[in-house]
């Protein structure tokens, strides 16, 4: 795995590993890891990505609708506060069509809020 997964107020927070470049290998042990932490519950998803590198397009593909609609509510990234991390987060959503409602967020704390709503 390429990153921390913990359930924290019934939001789901991953936290990517710095520098760390994800396999599709690692992105199937990911969202396993994020469904094992929902307990069967539909709750939101909190991607921190601020310390992440960019996805290949296997990877990218893989983390796609197919994977997320039916097991999480809505998905936040937190991104770096910063013209490249806005920059990478709108390219994630744009290319990466997740089927549920998704937002780019610089504040933790404004991104659990805004998934505990989406519920």
């Amino acid at each position: 795995m390429t990153a921390d997964v913990d359930l924290v107020d019934d939001v789901v927070i991953v936290r990517v590993r710095a520098e760390v470049v994800q396999t599709l290998e690692d992105a199937v042990a990911n969202l396993d890891a994020c469904k094992a932490a929902a307990r069967g519950r539909l709750v939101g998803l909190l991607i921190d990505m601020r310390r992440a590198r960019p996805l290949s397009s296997e990877v990218r593909h893989y983390y796609s609708s197919e994977q997320v609609v039916g097991v999480f509510s809505a998905l936040g990234l937190l991104i770096e506060a910063s013209p490249l991390g806005r920059m990478m987060g709108n390219v994630y959503l744009r290319v990466v069509k997740v089927g549920v409602p998704a937002r780019l967020f610089t504040d933790e704390a404004e991104a659990i809020a805004w998934l505990r709503m989406a519920r």
